[in-house]
């Protein structure tokens, strides 16, 4: 029976949608947050730890991304050490598991995405395969460590008291305290705007970025994002925000290639000093195949880009 059981892959799980209520205060909203936050993280970390599913790396890097969303927000408005350290801890945890994430998705869809350049002769999988394949396990190992071990302890932990709401009870002014107070809808509106004009503003002449840089307008939409998730319910409940999330989501993925291609070029990065000229040969073409299709789907990103910035959002 446990050999059985030992060999069953477990599963991954997905979050579950963040249900706020209009009159909600921000004290009662991160309350709301956090509880998804910790149950997703939660039930993610043993299938990370077993390694055997990949998804569950993948939604434990989502959980800490949206963690540290979450306390980037709380920070700008609710200085504390605890959530300074918070966001450090977390970054730190995401550092790792990304690792293990990004050698996941090289093996799996990127390799399998090069299979045109056999026509030229060149085997990427049969030569890259095999240096990747230890130093993905490397990776996991790290990944159990930390996943095991006293940083996301005091994650889970900390999590715990703010789905209680006890994180509040550190000494803070009557001020910060009466700020807490504040209707989570104009919190939401406030970050909403400022997030939103931070991607519009780098993503400014859009056409003439370079892809470093496309790449950082990415990770403002990304943020971007995830706010809209944690608070979409208090300005736009039911489906009416769909166009705009589905429109979000839509140019993220369109500059994903950008993002592709640094992730995928800092991972050939670890094959030098690893064989002879044969694998220098591959990786550069590789990484010439690349940039051309990263060209090929400019066009394309900014096309999204502009339906993007026409859309009217859901919280003015």
């Amino acid at each position: 029976m446990t050999d059985q059981a030992e060999s069953i892959i477990p599963d991954s799980h997905r979050a579950m949608p963040i249900e706020l209520e209009r009159d909600d205060t921000v004290r009662r909203a991160v309350v709301r947050i956090a509880r998804v936050l910790r149950d997703h993280l939660e039930a993610n970390l043993p299938v990370a730890m077993d390694g055997r599913n990949v998804e569950g790396v993948h939604q434990v890097r989502v959980a800490l991304r949206r963690f540290r969303a979450l306390t980037g927000l709380l920070r700008r408005d609710y200085p504390s050490t605890t959530l300074d350290e918070a966001a450090a801890r977390a970054r730190m945890l995401a550092r790792t598991v990304g690792e293990a994430r990004d050698w996941d998705v090289f093996m799996l869809e990127t390799l399998p995405g090069l299979s045109p350049l056999g026509r030229a002769g060149i085997n990427v999988a049969g030569l890259l395969l095999p240096l990747a394949t230890p130093l993905r396990g490397a990776a996991y190992e790290r990944v159990r460590q930390v996943l095991g071990g006293e940083d996301a302890e005091w994650i889970l932990h900390l999590m715990d008291r703010l789905a209680e709401g006890a994180l509040w009870d550190e000494a803070r002014s009557p001020a910060g305290l009466k700020a807490l107070e504040e209707p989570a809808a104009d919190f939401a509106a406030r970050h909403l705007a400022r997030l939103y004009r931070k991607a519009r503003r780098q993503g400014r002449d859009f056409a003439r970025l370079t892809p470093p840089e496309r790449h950082g307008v990415r990770l403002a939409l990304k943020k971007l994002r995830y706010a809209s998730e944690f608070f979409v319910t208090l300005h736009a409940p039911g489906q009416t925000a769909k166009p705009y999330l589905r429109r979000l989501e839509k140019v993220q993925a369109a500059l994903g290639m950008d993002s592709d291609v640094l992730t995928t070029g800092r991972l050939l990065e670890r094959f030098d000093g690893k064989a002879g000229g044969e694998i220098r040969h591959v990786v550069g073409a590789v990484s010439g195949f690349l940039c051309c299709r990263q060209v090929a789907t400019r066009d394309a990103a900014h096309g999204q880009w502009r339906k993007f910035r026409w859309a009217p959002v859901f919280w003015a």
